[in-house]
């Protein structure tokens, strides 16, 4: 019997995960409080660090992103007002040179009557001033066409005084 005894203490033992073996267990509580500490030394602050410096990182970003935003949207305000403003101006120009042109149509169209006028004036007196004339005229050559007349008749005739009553005659008849 005792050689069984032997032959249990020298056999390996069977390992099962519900069996608590209390050297093994102590063990790996230090190498887990071990590694926790070289842990904390050397890899959590780097961790959290670069954690916190992308956090940071992200926030600056983001406050960036919001400040572009509002800046563009203050641009956009900003291109909105120029425009409505350019848009006024032309609009403004646009009517002061229609009121011009109204000034300037009314201007010539005044000009062109005026012109009318004084080329009408002018036709006029040079009518009235030719009618004079061809009255003048006429009365020349009906005075010596009567004259004319007036001395064949006499010539034909040899009366003096018939003659001369018809040529009198003629001439009070003859009105321009």
């Amino acid at each position: 019997m005792h050689e069984t005894s032997t032959e249990t203490a020298t056999a390996p033992r069977e390992f099962s995960m519900f069996t608590f073996d209390p050297g093994v267990g102590i063990w790996g509580l230090l190498v887990f409080f071990a590694m926790l500490m070289v842990l904390k030394k050397f890899a959590w602050k780097p961790i959290i660090n670069s954690i916190d410096e992308r956090d940071h990182k992200i926030k600056d970003a983001l406050s960036a992103a919001e400040r572009v935003r509002q800046e563009s949207m203050q641009h956009a305000e900003e291109q909105k007002q120029v425009l409505a403003n350019a848009q006024e101006q032309a609009a403004k120009i646009l009517g002061d040179s229609r009121r011009q042109a109204e000034v300037i149509r009314e201007q010539l169209v005044e000009a062109a009557q005026s012109e009318k006028a004084k080329i009408l004036h002018s036709a006029t007196d040079e009518i009235t001033t030719m009618k004079h004339q061809l009255e003048s005229e006429l009365r020349v050559f009906t005075a010596e066409l009567a004259v004319g007349t007036a001395e064949k008749i006499l010539r034909d005739q040899l009366d003096p005084e018939k003659a001369k009553s018809l040529a009198n005659r003629m001439v009070k008849d003859f009105k321009p």
